[in-house]
């Protein structure tokens, strides 16, 4: 046998044998946006949360910190969800403004998936999954959206919902980076942080979604105010660390685990819908 022929044999088993891990790109954030697109939110709902989130990647502020990170660059993909999850937005390496702008664009393309009823559990079930992929994260978060209770595997009204709780649990046992925080969209008098609602959305998000290292949830009052909410949480979620800094903007509410931020200060309420969608 040929000393160059043996070489290759080598290093084909090499490989062959290699864990995927060990290819896998390095990056500081591995992040699932998980959007819900429920039956509760109209067209108009739609194309605001969808353009929160195109304005937030195309923002000088969120590519500055994505660039100003250890390694300078981050995975991010979008889930769009209702009775059951699909890819919105795959797996997209952003390391550059550019990328962070052509991510933005992808967003804007993607065409709304469903329109059914708060299948959360699926979501967050379907989110975690996503984490066997080519990249290699220094920490690993799961951003949920959304404006109601799961309805699917628990009733919309319980404040309690166990099968979500498990998924959580689940998730997080897998190491100390992971982390899953959540931004409520109170724009009905049913879930939110009003005297008012039937489920207080922080004391359901705390009981059944975020958790890990600096978890924390964040309110706004509708759709409208969504934009400024997902800038501000997105941030955090790239930079790490203590999820209320002393700079936080007086128009948002952030809430850690057992920790208050600043109240909202934008009440507009719309009509009450299905609050079983």
């Amino acid at each position: 046998m040929s000393v160059r022929r043996r070489l290759v044999e080598v290093v084909s088993s090499v490989l062959i044998a290699a864990p995927a891990a060990a290819w896998a790109v390095p990056v500081d954030l591995e992040l699932v946006l998980l959007a819900d697109v429920s039956g509760s939110l109209d067209n108009v709902d739609f194309a605001l949360q969808r353009d929160g989130y195109v304005s937030a990647f195309n923002s000088a502020g969120i590519q500055s910190a994505i660039l100003g990170g250890a390694l300078g660059q981050i995975a991010v993909s979008l889930v769009y969800w209702s009775d059951s999850p699909s890819i919105a937005v795959n797996w997209t390496l952003i390391d550059s403004a550019a990328a962070a702008s052509n991510f933005a664009s992808a967003i804007a393309a993607a065409p709304r998936s469903s329109s059914g009823s708060t299948g959360m559990t699926r979501a967050l079930t379907f989110g975690a999954g996503l984490f066997a992929n080519n990249y290699e994260g220094t920490r690993l978060t799961i951003d949920v959206s959304g404006d109601g209770a799961e309805s699917n595997a628990c009733n919309f009204d319980d404040e309690t919902c166990l099968p979500l709780q498990a998924v959580r649990d689940s998730f997080l046992a897998g190491g100390a980076n992971r982390t899953i925080n959540a931004i409520w969209i109170d724009d009905r008098n049913f879930f939110g942080d009003d005297a008012a609602d039937t489920i207080n959305a922080l004391d359901y998000g705390a009981t059944n979604v975020i958790g890990g290292a600096n978890a924390f949830q964040l309110i706004a009052q509708d759709f409208g105010d969504f934009q400024q909410g997902i800038a501000s949480k997105l941030t955090r979620e790239i930079v790490g660390g203590d999820p209320v800094p002393a700079s936080e903007p007086a128009s948002l509410a952030l809430f850690g685990l057992g920790l208050a931020g600043l109240a909202l200060i934008r009440r507009r309420k719309r009509p009450l819908v299905d609050p079983s969608l």
